[in-house]
């Protein structure tokens, strides 16, 4: 949602602060650096591995098998960055292609025996990362956060972000209009609702 959107708990007997929708992006981007910055200094190096390569070889390795645009889907990856990321795993020996008997335009890959013993090795260091993450969250308030990033993801992926909305001021501004025409109509519900039938 463009705009400032109501996204803590209201306090007792008032209504929700709103958050700001740019600052909200902007902490969310910034969570992403520093889940991923103690990781990769310790381990891009030591295994020739990108931020793209990682997600590239885990995700894979909890697939089993995939075509590339899946994994674009499963990683949220531009599929450039996917690309690159897939040739530089098959030239290191990390995963395998093949054509799909059914379809041989769609490519298979899969990660090779080494790939497999990569993401395994890499697979505890990511889920200590994610203890730590969560360490200060009680078990509700974790369950509570992951199910409010999985609808974020889901809006996201329900979006055509290569798409005008993101880029033309008109699209940007159509949004508005409609986030106007739906606020008023909630607002207009909610007042129909306290008065008296």
């Amino acid at each position: 949602m463009i705009g400032r959107v109501p996204l803590t708990a209201p306090p007792r007997g008032g209504r929700p602060e709103p958050v700001d929708s740019v600052d909200l992006v902007r902490t969310l981007t910034k969570l992403s650096n520093l889940v991923g910055r103690p990781f990769f200094a310790h381990f891009a190096n030591r295994y020739d591995l990108t931020r793209n390569d990682v997600g590239v070889l885990l995700s894979l390795a909890e697939m089993g098998e995939g075509a590339a645009h899946e994994l674009c889907r499963v990683t949220g990856m531009h599929p450039m960055n996917v690309s690159r990321s897939v040739a530089r795993l098959r030239r290191q020996g990390r995963i395998s292609e093949r054509a799909d008997p059914g379809n041989r335009r769609r490519k298979i890959l899969t990660p090779t025996d080494e790939g497999s013993k990569l993401s395994a090795t890499l697979r505890p260091h990511v889920k200590a990362m994610g203890d730590l993450l969560c360490a200060s969250l009680s078990e509700a308030e974790a369950d509570f956060l992951g199910r409010l990033l999985h609808r974020l993801v889901e809006q996201l992926q329900a979006v055509d972000l290569n798409g005008p909305i993101l880029d033309e001021r008109e699209a940007l501004d159509e949004v508005r209009s409609r986030e106007r025409r739906g606020r008023r109509s909630f607002r207009d519900q909610a007042i129909g609702a306290e008065r008296p039938s």
